[in-house]
């Protein structure tokens, strides 16, 4: 049966209660719906504050974060939290714009040198912004759930044990460059002087990047290979085709390795934490007989003996809280809606006229919608605003109930 979460008069979080008392409880007065996803409601009157111990898995990740709460052997709440990857990408445009006024000549802004020290503890934006919405999905959950311990699962991961297994002592020290006058030069005698289009020898040498720099590439030896010069403008002018093997991205292993102390220092300061590792999730997934998934990785961090049923499994996606270009155009000349329009916002949840439940992805001043599931795709038709019924309005994220049930008794 699903649980129905309850906050006390004050706003306290109590133990969930049973669909069928929560109706009784609305249809008498004694409670209100406060949250509709998940579905809270608030007493009316003072009650008696009997709580069980509450114990919270966190699986951390770069991309996806599984959280669950588990008492007495049952699972009170699983999600599964899809973070943020557009940070990046934003905050280059927005350098770009920046850029752009500068070169107007239309303002002059004196110089600031003062500005260049990073305080101790500080993270890029892109990885800030993934942090901190890991730590607000269990503040969330402390707001629905009397929290007594969280237990986050870290991992450490070795980029270098990665790409050479038998590395070891000072071989850390030591690059693939060693020896090299710089990268360029390993790269033409790794390559053999030939060039990796044509394969011919003779004319003159370049490196490509087979991921691009606009791209998220970088400058490492495996995204490099040996081109002419003749092979590589006609590469990028789209004269000659070929497919070049990509190199493997260390990008979200690096991320995890970074964030894993700043999650657990920062969650420390409001709840009681243990750290665990991923063998032992392994270990306490494979003996509940659970399916590989964030959310079911985030049960077996709470290490029941049995779970025998999951009933309350959330789908989460972070969002931006608003947008930073304003305008659209080579002059700008066309402005996008900002605020809300006809009182609604980018990712209200909304219910449409056949009963289907979705999200507002774009808006038009004249009232017709582009309505989008939870991962963004959108929808045949665009929707009359008038018909519209709005559910949930959008706050920092999204989510919606999973209607899948879990037994770990049986296969799936």
């Amino acid at each position: 049966m699903e649980q129905i979460y309850v906050q006390n008069q004050d706003g306290e979080p109590l133990m969930p209660c049973k669909p069928a008392k929560a109706d009784k409880l609305l249809d008498n007065n004694k409670a209100v719906v406060i949250l509709l996803c998940p579905f809270t409601i608030r007493l009316n009157w003072n009650c008696e504050n009997n709580k069980q111990e509450i114990i919270v898995g966190l699986d951390t990740g770069a991309v996806n974060v599984g959280c669950s709460a588990v008492s007495n052997n049952k699972c009170l709440y699983a999600s599964e939290t899809k973070l943020r990857t557009d940070i990046h990408k934003k905050m280059l445009r927005r350098a770009s714009y920046r850029r752009t006024r500068r070169c107007r000549k239309l303002r002059y802004r004196q110089p600031r040198f003062n500005n260049r020290t990073r305080p101790e503890g500080w993270l890029p934006p892109s990885l800030k912004s993934k942090a901190e919405s890991t730590i607000k999905v269990v503040q969330n959950l402390a707001n629905i759930l009397p929290i007594d311990k969280v237990r986050v699962e870290i991992a450490k991961f070795d980029t270098q044990k990665l790409q050479n297994h038998d590395i070891s002592g000072k071989e850390y020290q030591k690059g693939v460059t060693e020896g090299y006058d710089n990268v360029r030069a390993y790269v033409f005698e790794r390559d053999k002087y030939t060039c990796q289009i044509c394969k011919k020898k003779e004319g003159i040498l370049q490196t490509h990047h087979i991921i691009q720099r606009t791209d998220g590439g970088s400058d490492r030896p495996e995204n490099l290979v040996t081109v002419h010069k003749d092979c590589h403008e006609k590469y990028h002018k789209g004269l000659i085709e070929h497919k070049f093997r990509k190199p493997k991205s260390y990008a979200m292993a690096t991320q995890v390795t970074i964030l894993k102390d700043y999650i657990v220092q920062e969650l420390k300061k409001d709840f009681d934490v243990e750290v665990t590792f991923g063998y032992i999730t392994k270990r306490n997934r494979l003996r509940l007989n659970l399916p590989k998934s964030h959310c079911f990785d985030a049960v077996a961090i709470c290490d029941p003996k049995k779970i025998e049923r999951i009933d309350n499994i959330f789908k989460r996606v972070c969002i931006p809280l608003g947008r930073y270009q304003q305008t659209k155009g080579i002059r700008s000349e066309k402005k996008l809606p900002g605020g809300k329009v006809f009182g609604y916002s980018i990712w209200d949840k909304v219910r449409l006229p056949d009963k289907r439940i979705g999200f507002i992805k774009g808006r038009r001043l004249r009232g017709d919608f582009e309505i989008c599931d939870l991962d963004g795709n959108k929808f045949e038709k665009s929707v009359r605003y008038s018909n519209l019924e709005i559910i949930q309005y959008a706050r920092g994220e999204v989510s919606i109930p999973l209607h899948t049930k879990v037994c770990s008794t049986l296969e799936t």
